[in-house]
């Protein structure tokens, strides 16, 4: 297999991965905020929703260096080996930091990484987003507009991965009163209003990820 056709396979998996697991998070959210189930079980069915949000946590930092390597491979981006090289090193430091914020037992330093992940977001969104514009200005390094447009929807998708992350913000404490036994009257009542309002930000993923499935298949653009 050439490199060209595994990164195409990679990439493609990635899609998948991506927009299957954003579904599962959003089903398995249904089962949190009932609140006819045991805290027990929704704490169980919380901890689903969170191994599923995982799947877009991985694919998101994956996607634009297989995307912008195999547009350099044959020749839509003009790209050095250097700046592709330190495309994937960015994008796996991300992964890593990722993956580090998922999995480590020690809370505070939890928090810690996930404050870092949170505020490298708006920081990758200024980047990519004026490399995007620059070159449909001056197409000079990303030749096709369409890796452009993609690049533009991928600061959406980050923008809106931040919207939602600032909803649970203020799910979690109430979630925290439900399974401690501090219950209080309106304690369902906030976590279905974040759960809710995450709701147009989880259509715009969708969206947005079925949106550069469709540039990259050239259905449009």
């Amino acid at each position: 297999m050439s490199l060209f056709l595994f990164l195409k396979l990679f990439h493609v998996v990635l899609f998948a991965f991506w927009l299957g697991t954003d579904m599962g998070t959003y089903y398995s959210s249904k089962f949190v905020v009932n609140p006819k189930l045991t805290p027990g079980q929704r704490t169980t069915a919380l901890n689903i929703l969170l191994g599923c949000d995982l799947g877009p946590r991985i694919a998101m930092p994956l996607v634009t260096p297989t995307g912008l390597h195999m547009a350099s491979l044959i020749g839509i981006a003009k790209i050095s080996t250097i700046w592709l090289t330190l495309i994937w090193i960015i994008s796996l430091l991300w992964l890593a930091l990722v993956l580090a914020a998922h999995y480590n037992k020690n809370e505070g330093m939890k928090k810690k990484l996930k404050n870092i992940d949170f505020w490298i977001r708006p920081i990758l969104v200024l980047g990519i987003g004026a490399v995007a514009i620059y070159n449909l200005l001056h197409p000079t390094h990303l030749i096709a507009p369409f890796l452009n447009y993609k690049l533009l929807i991928l600061c959406g998708l980050i923008l809106c991965g931040l919207g939602i992350r600032k909803q649970l913000a203020k799910f979690t404490p109430a979630f925290v009163d439900l399974v401690t036994g501090n219950e209080k009257p309106e304690t369902n009542a906030i976590m279905k209003k974040r759960m809710d309002n995450c709701l147009p930000y989880v259509y715009g993923i969708w969206a947005g990820t079925i949106a550069c499935a469709a540039l990259g298949l050239h259905l449009i653009g």
